[in-house]
């Protein structure tokens, strides 16, 4: 990336930096690459402009902590379930299942982009008009790959028995020993929100959603997938 590139980059408004950001969107989505250097260049300045002039009205707090508590919620959610399925895989394999060699149970929560559902209107647009965020939320879908899953917990076949962690220990997120208020979710109108989880410091804090983005967020995609395996020549007897 170039010296050129990056100065005229950082001189543009938040309009016209969206415009250069669906230019390069299409043409990254047209390549073979999993990465554009430019792209994410301008996606963060995008972040940086917006988080910048962002004012923590009563309103906005409110939708930051409806994002956040939704993120607890979902957190607690897989975990029940995988510790619901995993209770039932071991019973499963106990009966002698003639499939069933071993299991692996995955357990994710991330953002979802599903067209104009997955983004609410609000009342207010604390960028006046700016920003296109149906079109950014797009681009932010497609080039997050590394949050995509902003929570993900894998449990195996044996994981209480091969292991000092009781079932209890294995279910419980060691991320919740700590509140994650730190850097933007640290601002001082944010304090009488009592905890902010690590999913939502991993969105707000590590991504490039920018804080505009994040409040607009109506479409979250929680997962518990299932693996059965079987070995084929195994010796089972």
């Amino acid at each position: 990336m170039t010296e050129k590139f990056y100065t005229n980059m950082e001189s543009l408004a938040l309009p016209s930096l969206e415009k250069m950001i669906k230019k390069l969107y299409l043409k990254f989505q047209h390549s073979k690459m999993d990465y554009d250097d430019k792209l994410n260049a301008c996606l963060s300045q995008r972040k940086y402009l917006i988080n910048k002039d962002f004012k923590f009205t009563p309103y906005e707090v409110k939708q930051i902590e409806r994002v956040n508590a939704i993120f607890i919620e979902s957190t607690a959610k897989v975990l029940a379930k995988a510790r619901l399925i995993y209770r039932q895989m071991q019973k499963t394999k106990a009966e002698g299942d003639d499939f069933l060699d071993d299991y692996t149970i995955q357990a994710t929560v991330g953002v979802s982009y599903n067209g104009d559902n997955s983004i609410l209107t609000l009342d207010e647009d604390e960028n006046n008009g700016q920003s296109d965020y149906l079109a950014m939320a797009d681009v932010l879908d497609f080039t997050h790959f590394p949050f995509e899953h902003l929570r993900s917990f894998t449990f195996f076949d044996g994981d209480t028995v091969n292991s000092d962690k009781t079932e209890e220990d294995l279910f419980t997120d060691d991320m919740l020993r700590d509140n994650w208020n730190i850097e933007v979710l640290s601002a001082p109108e944010l304090s009488n929100i009592p905890y902010f989880c690590y999913a939502s410091h991993r969105l707000f804090c590590d991504s490039m959603y920018s804080l505009s983005d994040i409040i607009r967020i109506n479409d979250i995609r929680n997962e518990v997938n299932v693996t059965w395996q079987n070995f084929w020549g195994k010796d089972r007897t």
